[in-house]
């Protein structure tokens, strides 16, 4: 088991090594203050301000750092999968690519155990991504309104327009970032079975992408209403439902099991997939 994490170890160590692991960070931060700007400016503030003085409540209460992030996170979730695809879909092929492959299986590893090392590498990045993500979002949200308040939670798709107090809300906040990078892990998970075949890196990320568009529009369009079930985002947009006023826990439980279900027949399609090939050609 020691041999195991610190082989596990030394695979985040390698992806930490690459720079373009932390092209995400940075586009993040420039993203966040673009929009944060954005909304500062009358037309944004003037709908939010309509819809909470709408159910009663003080827009000076309601528009505040918790609120902020939330509306920021919504719109950033488009560029944090481009960047989990990014990773993952570069974790196998890419060494694949400059041959390292070969000499990395000359050690007492199996084809097997290595995939299972980089899939855990790759759930590392996934979580510390939207970490970095919710909280950066957070602290400028801070820097703009101030600790305290209250937050505005509102999403038509799930019908939620729910209202808490600053330490209801806080909690909500941070629990919905834990779900919220397990949703992200069935991105992961589709650009980590792509690298597995037998193709350049940059192939698998923009195969991997192109299914997620494809999969975003069908969703966000409602064309697939009655075949939703069949959307990967559909499951990945649970994490909502943390924020709703009564959490709907077996929806979620099921919707999750079903995400960890896809994600793991992918990994076993992926590794059937690597261990039928010859690495030697």
């Amino acid at each position: 088991m020691t041999l195991f994490f610190t082989q596990w170890r030394a695979e985040v160590h390698k992806m930490l090594a690459r720079k373009r692991t932390y092209l995400g960070f940075g586009a993040f931060l420039v993203l966040e203050i673009v929009i944060f700007w954005f909304l500062q400016r009358n037309g944004p503030e003037k709908w939010l301000r309509k819809l909470i003085q709408g159910r009663g409540e003080s827009f000076e209460t309601y528009y505040s750092a918790l609120t902020l992030g939330f509306i920021v996170l919504a719109l950033s979730l488009l560029l944090a999968s481009v960047f989990v695809t990014l990773v993952a879909g570069d974790v196998i092929a890419k060494e694949s690519e400059d041959g390292n492959l070969r000499l990395v299986l000359a050690r007492p590893i199996t084809r097997l155990r290595l995939l299972v090392l980089k899939y855990m590498s790759c759930v590392v990045f996934c979580f510390v991504l939207i970490q970095f993500l919710v909280w950066t979002i957070f602290l400028l949200g801070m820097a703009l309104r101030g600790w305290g308040g209250g937050m505005f939670v509102f999403s038509p798709e799930q019908a939620t327009f729910v209202l808490f107090d600053w330490e209801a809300g806080l909690r909500r906040y941070a629990l919905s970032s834990v779900f919220l990078s397990m949703s992200m892990m069935g991105v992961g998970s589709v650009a980590f079975f792509m690298s597995c075949f037998r193709i350049k890196p940059a192939t698998a990320t923009i195969t991997a992408m192109a299914y997620l568009l494809v999969d975003t529009i069908l969703h966000e369009s409602r064309i697939m209403d009655n075949y939703k079930e069949y959307l990967l985002t559909h499951y990945m947009a649970t994490w909502r439902m943390v924020l709703m006023e009564n959490i709907p826990w077996v929806t979620i439980l099921r919707n999750y099991a079903v995400l960890g279900g896809a994600s793991l027949t992918l990994f076993v399609l992926g590794s059937a997939i690597f261990e039928s090939r010859d690495l030697k050609s």
